[in-house]
């Protein structure tokens, strides 16, 4: 399974740069430490994908993510709770198709952990071509806990993709 892959193109890698900067730019008091902080963002994402195909798939998205940075008493945070609507397209050999994700992720910053329920990836070109949808289960050191729902692209079946895009 390549599932390094899979996380990369599910936007994992995105939601922890997106985190750290929060935690960079949110500074907690005590007061704060009560009640969960807010958030909003819109982010592009540029990045090609060489592991999907034998040739290079370049995705470029818009991740607009809200959510919620929940904290214990003395303000270290435990939680992070966001909606991710990511769109934009994927493209290859001269073909460029939709694509697009609409996931809640729910991060346990505390004891380390995932879990993402949604669409995580919707590739579609004229039909869906491939659809990720479901439960994802991330333990703290990254492997899968749990799996529900079709994830052809998580599991790295992506030939129906890779033939889309030839």
């Amino acid at each position: 399974m390549k599932i390094v892959s899979g996380r990369i193109r599910l936007g994992l890698s995105a939601a922890v740069a997106a985190g750290a900067f929060l935690l960079a730019v949110m500074p907690v008091t005590a007061a704060q430490a009560a009640g969960p902080e807010q958030f909003r963002f819109t982010v592009p994402l540029s990045l090609t994908d060489t592991t999907s195909c034998a040739f290079p798939i370049a995705i470029n998205v818009v991740d607009n993510v809200v959510g919620r940075l929940f904290f214990d008493a003395q303000g270290n945070l435990q939680s992070i709770d966001q909606r991710q609507n990511i769109t934009g397209t994927e493209s290859a050999n001269g073909i460029t198709l939709p694509t697009s994700s609409h996931f809640v992720e729910f991060i346990n910053v505390a004891a380390g952990g995932a879990k993402e329920v949604g669409l995580a990836i919707k590739v579609q070109g004229g039909a869906v071509i491939i659809r990720d949808a479901g439960i994802l289960v991330f333990n703290a050191d990254g492997t899968v806990g749990f799996i529900a729902g079709p994830h052809p692209s998580f599991e790295g079946d992506t030939v129906a993709l890779c033939a889309a895009l030839s």
